[in-house]
C-alpha cells in the first residue's frame, strides 16, 4: 500500500470541511495501516510458534484469525488511500 498523500489539505483550501474531511480521512488511513502491520508482525511471530508446535489448536486458530484480519484491514487502508486521492482532485475544483 502507497503511504499517506503528500499533499496536505490546507494546501488546496484552508479549513473547508472537504479539506477537514481529507485531513481526518489520511489520519486514518494512516492509522489503519499502522495497525495492519502491527497485526502482520504478531501475525508473523504466531505463525512461527505454531509451525514449531509451540501452540495448542486455539492458538492455532487465532493465528488463522490474525491474518483475516490483517487482510481486511489492508484492504481498508487501500480503499481509505483511493478516497484520499479522489479528495484532494475535488478540492481544488471548489476552491
Amino acid at each position: 500500500m502507497s503511504s499517506s498523500t503528500p499533499n496536505t489539505p490546507k494546501e488546496h483550501a484552508g479549513g473547508s470541511p472537504l479539506a477537514d474531511a481529507l485531513e481526518k480521512n489520511q489520519q486514518a488511513t494512516e492509522e489503519v495501516q499502522r495497525a495492519a502491520d502491527d497485526l502482520a508482525v504478531a501475525h508473523a511471530v504466531l505463525d512461527t510458534k505454531a509451525a514449531k508446535g509451540s501452540v495448542d489448536e486455539e492458538a492455532k486458530r487465532a493465528v488463522a484469525e490474525t491474518a483475516r484480519v490483517e487482510k481486511r484491514l489492508t484492504k481498508s487502508a487501500e480503499k481509505l488511500e483511493q478516497v484520499n486521492e479522489a479528495l484532494q482532485k475535488e478540492i481544488p475544483k471548489r476552491a
